[in-house]
């Protein structure tokens, strides 16, 4: 069974009206980076410690991975960019 999908063109004045991604400190301009986690041994399919990468979003304004971006949680917590609580 085919399904009919119909693409709809996205057009610069479409663009305009979208939600722009927020970093929680305000930032608009990301860059991307690598955080390694370690594979121990045991699970490794080598049988020895591996690195596993896993690109991110990180903020200019701030330097760290907006929350939103950190769905899963496997990031820790001191890289994960929070909304300030502090009432001025």
């Amino acid at each position: 069974m085919e399904l009919n999908q119909t693409r709809i063109k996205i057009t610069p004045d479409m663009i305009k009206n979208f939600k722009t991604v927020e970093c929680d400190c305000g930032g608009k301009v990301f860059h991307t980076g690598i955080v390694f986690k370690k594979v121990s041994a045991l699970l490794s399919p080598t049988g020895r410690e591996e690195l596993y990468p896993i690109e991110v979003i990180i903020c200019d304004k701030c330097g760290k991975v907006p929350s939103e971006f950190n769905n899963d949680g496997m990031l820790p917590d001191e890289i994960i960019a929070k909304k300030s609580t502090i009432i001025k």
